[in-house]
């Protein structure tokens, strides 16, 4: 007759329970290492090279990376900055959208209003108005912010 502590702990026991019991830590570690590689392989499928972008900076992946066409008045003024486009398209990475004034919804192109972070608000003295119409991006305007004279209307 069994006793019903043997057969409760064979019920819930794996079959191969005395070959865990048998591991020395080194085995067990090797185990363990295959399972978490192989469960960080799977993730990877998973989700790939995904990264956690907030709305307000892929919007400015968004508006950096079309094209550019720029008005008049904003190659004037970006000629009283000693800047060009290339380096407008740099620059742009240490600037973010303010939504509070920007009318995304506007037709026929969304309007953002593009200024400096908050870190880089010394470095860079101008704003930006930028219409998103697709695949172009239009500045319509630079407001230039510090005391630089430019004859630009």
């Amino acid at each position: 007759m069994a006793l019903r502590g043997e057969i409760r702990s064979s019920y819930f026991l794996p079959d191969n329970y005395s070959y865990f019991c048998r591991m020395t830590f080194l085995k067990r570690l090797k185990f363990y290492g295959f399972g978490f590689g192989l469960g960080l392989m799977i993730v990877y499928a998973l989700f790939g090279t995904r990264s956690c972008v907030t709305p307000n900076e892929q919007k400015m992946q968004e508006l950096v990376f079309q094209q550019f066409q720029l008005s008049e008045k904003a190659k004037c003024k970006l000629i009283c900055l000693r800047k060009n486009e290339q380096l407008l398209k740099i620059e742009l990475r240490h600037f973010e959208v303010n939504y509070d004034v920007s009318d995304v919804h506007k037709k026929p192109c969304g309007e953002y209003f593009i200024q400096p972070k908050k870190e880089f608000t010394s470095s860079y003295n101008y704003k930006l108005v930028m219409r998103d119409c697709d695949t172009i991006t239009r500045i319509d305007d630079i407001s230039i912010t510090s005391s630089t004279t430019c004859t630009c209307q």
